[in-house]
């Protein structure tokens, strides 16, 4: 054997398996036991062993990936956060093959989406090899899109599905569905009280249609269940306003048996607001994304359940996808890939939080 180039039939040898297995765990195809997997990888590490595609990759100009997401600051942190955790886990994976991350910041705020993308496709467009981003339904937005893709810029897409001409993919989870769960979840506690509130952002933030289709999917679930429920909607209100209505709402109703936040930001505020009212246990209390404050809530009994959406498995996956793509010259299994949600209660979130 050749020392300095081993070969698959090398590693599988060493490995005790086939060459075809060896290719489906170094190339992400799947269908490897997790300890197979990582005991293929580790006498691949011990080899030296680099596949073909890394090869040609280090004889060819650096690879320049733009990500553009919003800056995780202030009450959109929990989300935006996330999003860049599972970019930067991603990245700090693939250290030999040299990429280079452009990473641009921009404010939370209307419009801001599409000025990236022109600021982008203006100064950048000639520079970048692929873009990660998020669907926000503006104008300026699609058209700055558009142009980049004409460029034959590969754009992936995480969060939501917008734009569906212009992208490569989109990486994002069963909204509808989350919101499903959510109700299911609420009218199965069969309390005698059946006024529920459901707080979020129905246009969805920026016009992400993520909590349109989450809302949506609470509000079907909770209109075709057998018992009458009186949904109380709390919608659209930022920060401290958001906590002062849903203070307002309990306030004037005392048979509130539980509240849906469609958000991560809605759930830190539907928290805080049943906090301050000294209501923590006697309201049920379902919300969305983990995150180090949610689960915290989770842990002391302030949550009564969380519908994990995986954001950051979102973004490693989009990532993911834009390099494979850009890289290695592999399409995505489909145009439109899903991240399986998840119920997250005490009783399983060390489990869950393994994960990430």
């Amino acid at each position: 054997m050749d020392a300095e180039k081993p070969t698959l039939k090398d590693i599988a040898r060493a490995a005790g398996v086939s060459a075809t297995t060896v290719h489906r765990s170094l190339h992400g195809k799947g269908g490897v036991g997790k300890i197979m997997d990582e005991e293929i990888k580790r006498i691949a590490s011990e080899l030296g062993y680099r596949s073909n595609y890394l090869a040609s990759t280090l004889k060819r100009k650096d690879i320049h990936l733009a990500i553009a997401l919003p800056e995780p600051i202030l009450d959109y942190k929990y989300y935006y956060l996330s999003l860049w955790r599972g970019v930067r886990k991603f990245l700090k994976e693939i250290p030999e093959f040299g990429i280079k991350a452009v990473e641009f910041y921009y404010p939370f705020a209307e419009g801001s989406n599409g000025a990236i993308l022109r600021e982008i496709y203006e100064k950048n467009s000639d520079d970048i090899d692929g873009l990660l981003t998020i669907a926000v339904d503006h104008n300026q937005s699609a058209y700055f899109l558009e142009k980049l893709n004409d460029k034959g810029i590969p754009i992936v897409l995480v969060g939501s599905d917008l734009y569906k001409d212009y992208r490569l993919c989109c990486v994002k989870t069963y909204d509808e569905v989350v919101g499903q769960v959510a109700a299911e979840l609420l009218t199965a506690f069969n309390s005698k009280e059946k006024k529920v509130i459901l707080s979020g952002n129905p246009t969805g933030t920026l016009s992400m249609l993520d909590q349109f289709y989450n809302i949506n999917g609470f509000e079907k679930y909770i209109s075709e269940a057998k018992d009458s429920v009186e949904l109380i909607h709390v919608f659209g209100t930022p920060g401290k306003e958001n906590i002062s209505k849903l203070k307002q709402v309990l306030e004037e109703n005392d048979d509130i048996y539980a509240i849906y936040s469609s958000s991560a930001r809605h759930t830190m505020q539907m928290c805080k607001a049943v906090i301050e009212m000294g209501l923590e246990g006697k309201v049920r209390l379902i919300g969305n994304d983990c995150f180090k404050e949610s689960v915290n809530y989770l842990k002391q009994g302030v949550l009564t359940a969380i519908i994990d959406k995986k954001i950051p498995m979102q973004s490693y996956l989009a990532m993911k996808t834009l390099f494979d793509y850009v890289v290695k010259g592999e399409y995505p299994s489909s145009s439109l890939l899903y991240v399986q949600p998840s119920i997250v209660m005490k009783s399983n979130v060390e489990k869950e939080l393994q994960e990430w």
